[in-house]
């Protein structure tokens, strides 16, 4: 069993021992980043290439991770793109999320703390949730295990075009119900960077 095991939120729940709840707009008020001229100089071409693919791969290669290379241009951060992540097999807490990003300083290997889990889909977001439930309670427990604690993991399901946000907090997940367009970047990376900084105010 694995993280793309989990395809249902009751299964995560259940096996998980997770709950999980809805809230709307929990992060509409955060202003806009500022972006490299190399991030809107690449998304002027590679966002419309991957929407013409239509392809996860495309997506995911074209529009996400170029997301998470602009936050590491500009943060503190270790990026990791469809690196294994093992936390606990017998919870099927093990397989290689489509990013995780830590507040630590080498991309060798994953080191607590882990901070934020991304997961990009083809069009259809909602399937994405266990998934990415399932490695943000990887990713807390990892984290646990480091003998580092962090109130909150953040999660990102995608397809490129939407964008949707989950937290994880003292074993409930709050899935914003609203759904965030790409646009031009400005708010999401934004976002990204609220995480990132939220997890260094817990330090």
């Amino acid at each position: 069993m694995a993280y793309t095991d989990f395809k249902t939120l009751a299964q995560v729940e259940k096996e998980l021992e997770v709950n999980i709840k809805q809230a709307s707009k929990l992060y509409v008020d955060i202003k806009p980043a500022e972006l490299s001229s190399w991030f809107v100089e690449t998304m002027e071409l590679s966002y419309d290439l991957a929407i013409n693919i239509n392809t996860e791969a495309a997506r995911q290669s074209l529009i996400v991770d170029n997301v998470l290379i602009e936050l590491k241009k500009t943060l503190p951060i270790s990026l990791f793109i469809k690196k294994y992540f093992n936390v606990d097999a017998s919870k099927g807490l093990t397989g290689n999320p489509d990013g995780l990003v830590c507040s630590y300083l080498d991309d060798l290997e994953i080191r607590a703390p882990v901070i934020v889990l991304v997961e990009a889909k083809n069009n259809d977001i909602n399937p994405g949730f266990p998934q990415c439930i399932a490695e943000m309670v990887a990713a807390a427990l990892f984290n646990d295990k480091a003998g580092i604690v962090r109130d909150t993991v953040y999660g990102v399901v995608t397809d490129g075009i939407s964008w949707r946000f989950v937290n994880l907090k003292d074993n409930v997940a709050t899935i914003d119900r609203h759904t965030y367009p790409f646009n031009d970047g400005r708010s999401i990376i934004a976002i990204l960077k609220y995480f990132i900084s939220d997890n260094e105010q817990q330090s």
